[in-house]
């Protein structure tokens, strides 16, 4: 089968009779008629049922169709692609995010664009993981901004950015931030307010500490990292846990404490972007600029008590 073949098939699944889809294809009905009985002795399979000028598709008809579709939809991202590519230094940055990069490290990039690259423009979503990466393989984005993937992928290229500890917060009149020590189990006897947890956050505390985080009663989860933020800073019930720099303005301000128990897990971030796109110059430039901001943030660790990527 060609092109010519499946487009063939596509138009009369479309219009429904031979007659209807020669006019669309600008072609003889004879023609039309020739071209698919060649097919579908090439095949050995029926294509149509024909019956009272209408062209009824068999499953393998409605199949060949339905990839033409496929192909359709590839040919208009790829011309998209191209115009993007064309438009050289200009154009728009599709950025993937999840909450703690979300909140720390991109408006200080905004700002910078503005006055930096104000011919670039952002795109930026915020979502779990799993569908930010599901975007990023369709080409939907050019960056993801995460914790490291579940599974690995040949086309995409992962350069750690920062690895830090995850602390526990809360105001400082939470009983807990009066005591010099507390335990795991201790803690999670407390509400919790969380931003969306990583599964193998939620897998490790099965493991090893026995707790099902989703089964918390009272427990409260919140993707937007400022209400979340509100809830601690309003409530002196409620505790959180979170990568260090999800904190870091509050942590300043002396707002929040952190309660002094030991999570015995580490945060990466890393930049994700395909191998196997053609580099734009806009989104060259963008990662320069996340290389950047995460380089200062890791400067600015030690200031809060944990130590910088080697």
């Amino acid at each position: 089968m060609n092109a010519r073949d499946i487009l063939d098939v596509k138009v009369i699944c479309d219009t429904g009779s031979l007659r209807k889809a020669a006019a669309v294809l600008g072609i003889s009905q004879p023609t039309l008629s020739n071209r698919i009985g060649h097919l579908e002795s090439k095949l050995g399979a029926l294509l149509f049922k024909r019956r009272r000028g209408q062209s009824q598709p068999t499953e393998l008809a409605l199949f060949i169709a339905g990839r033409a579709s496929t192909m359709a939809d590839e040919a208009t991202r790829i011309a998209k692609e191209i115009k993007r590519l064309a438009s050289g230094r200009t154009g728009v940055v599709r950025v993937g995010l999840v909450a703690a990069p979300a909140r720390v490290l991109f408006p200080d990039i905004v700002m910078r664009m503005a006055s930096e690259q104000p011919d670039i423009s952002l795109d930026i979503f915020a979502a779990p993981t799993p569908q930010l990466f599901a975007q990023l393989l369709q080409r939907e984005l050019d960056l993801l901004v995460c914790p490291p993937l579940e599974q690995e992928h040949d086309s995409v290229v992962s350069e750690l950015q920062l690895e830090t500890d995850i602390i526990v917060v809360a105001r400082p009149d939470h009983p807990l931030c009066a005591r010099p020590g507390v335990t795991v189990a201790e803690l999670f006897q407390y509400p919790m307010a969380l931003p969306s947890v990583e599964p193998r956050y939620v897998q490790e505390l099965k493991q090893i500490h026995g707790i099902d985080i989703e089964a918390l009663p009272g427990r409260v989860f919140c993707s937007d990292p400022g209400t979340l933020v509100r809830i601690i800073l309003k409530s002196p019930q409620f505790v959180t846990a979170a990568p260090r720099p999800y904190f870091a303005p509050e942590l300043e301000s002396r707002a929040l404490s952190v309660v002094n128990v030991a999570i015995p897990i580490k945060h990466s971030l890393y930049m994700h972007y395909n191998r196997d796109v053609m580099p734009l110059p806009a989104v060259a430039t963008v990662q320069e600029m996340i290389r950047e901001s995460f380089a200062g943030m890791r400067e600015q660790l030690p200031v809060f008590g944990s130590s910088p990527v080697a």
